[in-house]
């Protein structure tokens, strides 16, 4: 598997600025992980590995890279 490029604060607040008109202030965040801290994992630079929007759930969903 090729190394994934792994997405810093910058490329953050460029994806939450684009998502600004495709959801409201009151989606939820919801992240993929354990509520322990058992592992850390990177997010990728690619939304489309790392992104899903739940509009019928008003959420977006973050999934970290698994290595």
């Amino acid at each position: 598997m090729a190394e994934q490029n792994v997405m810093d604060i910058t490329e953050l607040r460029k994806l939450l600025t684009e998502l600004k008109n495709e959801v409201a202030d009151d989606y939820q965040v919801w992240i993929s992980s354990d509520e322990e801290g058992n592992e850390f994992l990177p997010m990728s630079q690619n939304p489309e590995l790392c992104l899903a929007i739940d509009k019928n759930a008003k959420r977006i969903i973050l999934f970290p890279l698994h290595r």
